[in-house]
């Protein structure tokens, strides 16, 4: 196994861990288990629990394999990030993981400075979509780019918790509702 596919492989199971169990019961050598590896492999490649964390929260946000199909279309692109913020299932991995994450940040200064980073990340580069779709005549001339980045974002986000606290199928479809209906209030 290459050390780009070892690297996502050990993620997903702290994914599926954390989703699980929390944070607070993760452990080098439980991911070392999970992996079928041993805990000088997982070392070699995160350092310790705290740059694992790190590594998963920064590999969760990667453009998505797709990520070309969208090409050209800043719109399209939006729509397909925004379509990440709704939960696959009621146990989606990734998001309980990133709650869990969010709710250790609230208690550990470099968790919490780093999700800060990935936020404020994050808001520049939909901003930039937004003001790439406006240069194309896909958003309208009169849409702020920063405070539509904002506002989607902070929809975005309470639509997770939403979805993660009531994990029925109404809370995705209203999700779904919510984020492409205001995505349409930009077109031009």
């Amino acid at each position: 196994m290459g050390q780009e596919r070892t690297r996502k492989y050990v993620l997903g199971i702290v994914y599926e861990l954390i989703s699980v169990d929390g944070i607070e019961n993760l452990s080098m050598r439980k991911v070392a288990q999970a992996a079928g590896m041993s805990t000088g492999t997982i070392n070699y490649h995160f350092g310790n629990k705290q740059r694992l964390l790190i590594a998963a929260l920064e590999s969760a946000y990667e453009l998505p394999e797709d990520w070309e199909v969208y090409s050209g279309s800043p719109i399209k692109q939006l729509h397909r990030l925004l379509s990440g913020y709704i939960c696959r299932s009621p146990r989606d991995r990734f998001w309980r993981f990133w709650i869990n994450y969010l709710a250790t940040s609230t208690r550990d200064l470099e968790l919490l400075s780093h999700q800060s980073d990935r936020y404020r990340r994050q808001q520049r580069f939909w901003a930039r979509l937004i003001a790439d779709g406006m240069a194309v005549g896909e958003f309208r001339k009169d849409v702020d780019p920063q405070r539509k980045a904002e506002e989607l974002l902070i929809l975005a986000h309470g639509l997770l918790v939403r979805q993660l606290a009531a994990p029925e199928e109404g809370s995705r479809d209203i999700a779904q509702d919510l984020l492409m209906s205001h995505l349409a209030s930009m077109r031009a």
